[in-house]
């Protein structure tokens, strides 16, 4: 009797030692940002460099003549991009540019070349 009591709560701690477990590393995975997530943040800290960009070096803004005074990024369009097979994958992202009303002029996608596309920290180049 004794040992089918032994047997049965050691069953039970076991149980709720691998509930326990099991639950520690889900929590750990959904605390984690995912890829898309930590190339947006990454973006968006470099959001005025980005602008910067836009506005006065790129070459479609040029070409076209436009005088832009608003930039603005569509957050959920980013993804990584290879333009042609064994150059490096990019990050691209939506832009729409504005005049001085408020009047869309344009939108386009820019593409950024960072150090590392997974965990990006550093731009090297803006196209």
């Amino acid at each position: 009797m004794k040992n089918k009591k032994r047997i049965k709560f050691g069953i039970l701690i076991a149980t709720i030692i691998a509930i326990v477990i099991i639950g520690t590393i889900g929590v750990k995975k959904m605390n984690k940002p995912t890829e898309k997530e930590r190339q947006i943040a990454f973006l968006k800290k470099h959001e005025e460099k980005m602008t910067e960009y836009v506005k006065y070096e790129s070459e479609y803004v040029l070409l076209k003549q436009y005088d832009v005074k608003e930039v603005t990024y569509s957050w959920q369009s980013v993804i990584e991009v290879r333009s042609m097979a064994f150059s490096p994958k990019t990050i691209a992202v939506e832009v729409s540019i504005f005049d001085g009303i408020g009047k869309k002029l344009d939108g386009f996608e820019i593409y950024v070349l960072p150090d590392n596309v997974k965990n990006p920290t550093e731009i090297k180049n803006i196209e």
